[in-house]
């Protein structure tokens, strides 16, 4: 091959390279820690924390109110045992008695609110402990699977980077200078029409009288890339 044929050689290698390894990469940390489960352990987590907090709060709310029945009781019962004669201070204990009346209302109808918000969370941390179960039975299901991928994938990079390594050293020098000097990804382009297939641009006909014969190495005016005949 010319060297221009060479460098595309090449440079399809590298870039299948990058691909296994991308792959590699995406399997290596599926069966390391995957995506799927990591989601569903977080969600179930934060779903705990929220029951947590809404017990806590219930707990916190069966105090108060048992605290406040406690009280309103306690004043019921000194108003009505007529120990109190004078109309002020009956006064005054029955507007405490109405409010703390209808405080404990508002604190049953919240308890209420809470008891349902507790369910709800009981709901959410079913939902969430029956995904993770899911995600990981699909782990495990999985990960054959991917292993297998993951060994061909390994085997099929070794050989990708003989070939690119034997490839390379059967470039001229000079060549394998220009390939590394190109700024421009990736740094060789087929010639289809006379049109350099990464910019698009015409390749002038002196350019492509160089090509045909393809001993030196031709730039494209406008990218820069190195040209190869397609």
């Amino acid at each position: 091959m010319k060297p221009a044929q060479l460098l595309l050689a090449y440079q399809r290698l590298v870039e299948r390279e990058r691909e296994l390894r991308d792959e590699i990469e995406r399997v290596e940390s599926l069966l390391t820690a995957n995506p799927d489960v990591v989601a569903a352990e977080e969600t179930l987590e934060r779903a705990r924390a929220d029951h947590l907090a809404i017990e806590l709060r219930l707990r916190d709310s069966d105090r108060d109110r048992e605290a406040h029945r406690t009280r309103m009781r306690s004043r019921e019962k000194e108003l009505m045992s007529g120990r109190i004669r004078n109309p002020t201070e009956l006064m005054q204990m029955s507007e405490e008695v109405k409010h703390l009346k209808a405080s404990f209302a508002e604190e049953e109808e919240a308890q209420l609110r809470l008891m349902d918000d507790a369910e709800a969370a009981d709901v959410a941390v079913r939902e969430a402990t029956e995904n993770l179960e899911e995600a990981r039975t699909r782990q495990t299901s999985d990960e054959p699977t991917l292993r297998r991928d993951l060994e061909t994938w390994q085997a099929e990079l070794a050989a990708v980077q003989a070939d690119s390594q034997a490839i390379w050293a059967q470039v001229p020098v000079p060549a394998q200078n220009a390939y590394l000097r190109v700024r421009a990804h990736p740094p060789v382009a087929e010639v289809a029409r006379n049109q350099c297939q990464a910019c698009y641009v015409t390749v002038t006909s002196s350019g492509m009288q160089l090509l045909r014969k393809g001993d030196e190495i031709v730039h494209c005016e406008n990218c820069g890339r190195i040209l190869v005949m397609s």
